[in-house]
């Protein structure tokens, strides 16, 4: 997938849309999108929360003569210093229904 169609497609998610992600080397995660921050032709922020799980995870692009790597990052909610880790390229994004894994 290109970064147009990947951000196109994560922009058109609604707050509570569940998804999972597959990130270059392989790795997926999945969750509920929210919050959801998109403006066409200037940034992308989609963050990614799985349900019962502290992780939180966030996908991000910018806008500049065509759209930047489409990169994640997460992070682990449960503890007082949170640290985000970047996690690498996203290749895919698949919208699930509710009652998929």
């Amino acid at each position: 997938m290109s970064e147009r169609e990947l951000v196109e497609q994560l922009g058109d998610l609604e707050v509570g849309d569940r998804v999972r992600v597959t990130l270059s080397d392989g790795t997926t995660f999945g969750g509920q999108a929210n919050p959801i921050d998109y403006v066409p032709e200037e940034s992308l922020r989609v963050e990614v929360r799985p349900e019962d799980d502290p992780e939180r995870y966030e996908i991000r692009s910018k806008y500049e003569d065509g759209w930047s790597e489409v990169r994640a990052r997460g992070a682990n909610m449960a503890g007082e210093a949170t640290e985000w880790e970047d996690l690498g390229t996203v290749e895919d994004v698949e919208r699930r229904e509710n009652d998929e894994e």
